[in-house]
C-alpha cells in the first residue's frame, strides 16, 4: 500500500485544486490550477459507490485513488517519499560520522549488482569532494563507453 500519509494529502487537496509555484525566472507568480472534476459531483454516494463496483475500483473516492496511484507510481520507480525533518536528520546522522566521511560508490546503470564501481568518492560534512583528477581520468580512460563498469 502506498504511503498512506502522502496519498492522503493529495486526495485532500485535488477537489481544492492544485498550486502550480509559478516561474520567478519568467515573473509568473504562484497559480491555482482548479480541478473541478474532483469535487462532489452531486452524485448520491450509493450510486457513486456503485459505479465504482462496477469499475472493479477499491473506492468510490476518486481524489483518494488518484492520491493513491500517484504515490504508488512513485514508489515503484524507486522515490522514496519522506519528512523533510527525517531527511534533515539523516543527513545529520550521515554527516555525524566518527570521521565525519563517508564513502559514496559511484556505479554504471548496467553494473545492476552494484559490484563494480565506477568510483569511490570519500564526501565530507560539507558535501566536498576532493579527488586525485590525474588518478581518476587514468581510470576512466580504462573503461570502455558502451560498458564502462568493465575495465579494458
Amino acid at each position: 500500500m502506498p504511503n498512506a500519509a502522502v496519498a492522503g494529502l493529495i486526495a485532500q487537496r485535488l477537489p481544492e485544486g492544485l498550486l502550480h509555484p509559478g516561474d520567478p525566472n519568467a515573473n509568473q507568480p504562484a497559480k491555482l490550477i482548479p480541478l473541478p472534476g474532483l469535487r462532489s459531483t452531486g452524485i448520491p454516494p450509493e450510486m457513486a459507490k456503485q459505479f465504482a463496483a462496477q469499475a472493479g475500483l477499491p473506492s468510490h473516492d476518486v481524489p483518494k485513488l488518484i492520491g493513491e496511484a500517484i504515490v504508488y507510481l512513485l514508489e515503484t520507480e524507486g522515490f522514496a517519499i519522506i519528512p523533510s525533518t527525517e531527511l534533515e536528520q539523516l543527513r545529520t546522522q550521515a554527516a555525524d560520522a566518527p570521521d565525519g566521511t563517508r564513502i559514496i560508490s559511484v556505479h554504471c546503470r548496467c553494473d545492476t549488482t552494484r559490484s563494480k564501481p565506477l568510483i569511490h568518492l570519500t564526501v565530507d560534512k560539507t558535501d566536498q569532494v576532493i579527488t586525485d583528477g590525474k588518478a581518476l581520468l587514468q581510470g576512466l580512460a580504462k573503461r570502455g563507453a558502451d560498458c564502462p563498469h568493465e575495465t579494458r
